[in-house]
């Protein structure tokens, strides 16, 4: 993941028109504060390049640990522009087997969820039933297409 988040911090959103182009159209309607623009930047990575999870993004650019931008070789800079085999490639070569997450197959997932093991790279939810009545629909039933016809003669 550290790698997405990598890319992330390197990419040059101020020479992507697309982005450009839909922040003019936001400043002019609100003031867009750093915290505002780095959830625009999040969301438009998220949509347009590849997949970003913008909590663990935020937890983790928080922690002190990570490479500022400045600090990144000229591979990972310009990583964005390979194809994704080089890509994949690169990022294997440099990974240690400790932090490479394998990517599992179906059938893997399959198996893990029918011994009752948990899968990795999941998060774990705390859901629990809040054992309380519904509430009533506060909208009006929609007529059936023969109720309507019969409405109007």
């Amino acid at each position: 993941m550290e790698s997405v988040y990598l890319r992330f911090n390197s990419y040059d959103f101020e020479a992507d028109e697309r982005f450009q182009g839909g922040v003019k159209g936001l400043k002019s309607s609100s003031s867009t504060e750093e915290t505002k623009l780095l959830d625009l930047k999040l969301f438009f990575y998220n949509r347009f390049v590849e997949p970003i999870d913008r909590i663990s993004y935020k937890q983790w650019s928080s922690a002190s640990l990570h490479v500022t931008p400045v600090d990144c070789g000229a591979e990972q800079l310009n990583q964005r522009t390979l194809p994704d085999s080089e890509i994949i490639t690169n990022q294997t070569a440099g990974a240690s087997a400790e932090t490479e997450v394998k990517q599992l197959s179906f059938a893997e997932v399959m198996r893990l969820v029918q011994e009752g093991k948990e899968v990795p790279g999941t998060k774990k939810l705390d859901v629990k039933p809040t054992n309380q009545s519904p509430t009533p629909s506060q909208m009006e039933r929609r007529l059936k297409p023969w109720e309507i016809s019969a409405v109007s003669k």
